[in-house]
């Protein structure tokens, strides 16, 4: 969240390896699971075609080896299940590392003077933006799960809350400096709906505490950072606001694009946003079933907007659809589906808190909702936001199955 490296990586393989040596029954009970099974065949599929892409086709294409991930989903899970036990010191090393990193890397007279001042270690100020917002979820949610279990009790308070609220509240700031106002939109959303999920999710005080904490932070962030949002996106909000209207007056979003894009008045970062997903349409539109694997990047130099001088689409969804088309998005959308409908079980069933599971459905709609202008899947964010999701689900898997042997 505020170092984008690839160590994670190195680490997934570490763990594979861990759960391999160290724990084959679970490894071989697992992979018989049905979502595993598909896992692997996704990334069969997804391998063979990579391969053919290189070796038949000639063309690499970019990125696409990230698609192969889904293989270490099972057995990442089986990793996470047996060091459970180490996964709330973790959470407390990761917001203690991010209040440090925010205390030294954030530029507050460049934030008051309302510059661009982006926080952490980022190759730019979109990802610092996601990842602060991620951090502060984070922060949230562990403080909630050390309230839940009892952490809070006795003389610990004095050491979690100072640390949480600030954590909290400085990746606000972050939030604010990087001037990533898709992840801005994003965070807005899953405030709202973490109010929402509070009233089917949460029962008694637990309610009124998430209800209270997102009254107070919606206030003060509406209070302290409403003039300077205004400031950095009222261009985007009125071109943005322009463009539903021409979508709902003229021929459809695809018209309202190409008006837009030649609009003087759109703002330059919006205009190439719309390049790119122009481009990125024209490719699904002519493949939409299976995509074009490998040779999108090949295709992509004849779309109309070529000269647009990016191939990061800034949209994950597009991305997935350019190389894998509906067939992408369905496997998406059957694993999202199953690995809510897992947390849900784990979480009715007691084998996990009230506040992990808000947790994870929280930070998986705030994801969601920033690839809808960001290609995070493609960043280390998204992938490690993959890979340890899916762990998790797969890790609630295998402890349903431990207490329900425990019942026999």
């Amino acid at each position: 969240m505020f170092v984008e490296s690839d160590v994670y990586r190195y680490v997934t393989i570490a763990l594979m390896i861990f759960a391999l040596v160290s724990h084959q029954a679970g490894v071989r009970w697992i992979s018989r699971d049905w979502l595993a099974l598909l896992c692997y065949a996704w990334a069969v599929y997804a391998a063979s075609r990579f391969a053919f892409g290189v070796f038949v086709l000639g063309e690499r294409g970019a990125s696409e080896w990230l698609y192969i991930f889904p293989v270490f989903f099972p057995l990442m899970g089986v990793a996470l299940y047996k060091t459970r036990r180490y996964v709330f010191s973790a959470a407390t090393l990761l917001v203690g590392c991010g209040l440090v990193g925010l205390i030294l890397t954030l530029d507050f007279p460049a934030l008051l003077s309302g510059q661009r001042a982006a926080p952490f270690y980022h190759h730019n100020s979109i990802h610092a933006g996601i990842g602060s917002c991620m951090l502060f979820l984070s922060a949230v949610f562990w403080l909630f799960h050390a309230a839940e279990t009892g952490r809070l009790r006795g003389g610990m308070s004095w050491l979690f809350l100072p640390i949480g609220i600030a954590t909290a509240a400085l990746s606000l700031v972050g939030a604010l400096g990087s001037h990533s106002k898709g992840a801005w939109l994003a965070l807005v959303a899953t405030i709202a709906f973490m109010g929402v999920l509070s009233f089917f999710h949460y029962a008694g005080r637990w309610r009124l505490h998430l209800l209270g904490g997102l009254l107070f932070a919606a206030a003060a962030a509406t209070m302290i950072a409403a003039p300077f949002v205004e400031k950095v996106a009222r261009p985007t909000m009125d071109a943005a606001t322009k463009l539903t209207g021409d979508t709902i007056a003229i021929e459809g979003p695809l018209a309202a694009m190409e008006k837009a894009i030649v609009d003087p008045a759109t703002p330059s970062s919006m205009r190439e946003r719309l390049e790119l997903w122009s481009n990125a349409i024209e490719l699904v539109q002519a493949a939409p079933w299976v995509g074009w694997g490998n040779e999108w990047l090949r295709k992509w130099y004849g779309t109309t907007y070529a000269d647009v001088g990016y191939t990061l689409i800034h949209n994950g969804y597009l991305e997935i659809m350019v190389r894998h088309g509906l067939l992408g998005i369905i496997f998406l959308f059957v694993f999202a589906v199953a690995a809510a409908r897992r947390t849900n079980d784990a979480h009715r069933r007691g084998v996990i808190s009230s506040s992990l599971a808000a947790y994870i459905y929280s930070l998986s709609f705030f994801f969601f909702c920033t690839i809808a202008t960001n290609s995070n899947n493609r960043l280390a964010l998204g992938e490690s936001f993959f890979i340890l999701m899916a762990a998790a689900v797969f890790s609630f898997t295998l402890a349903r199955r431990k207490a329900e042997q425990e019942l026999i």
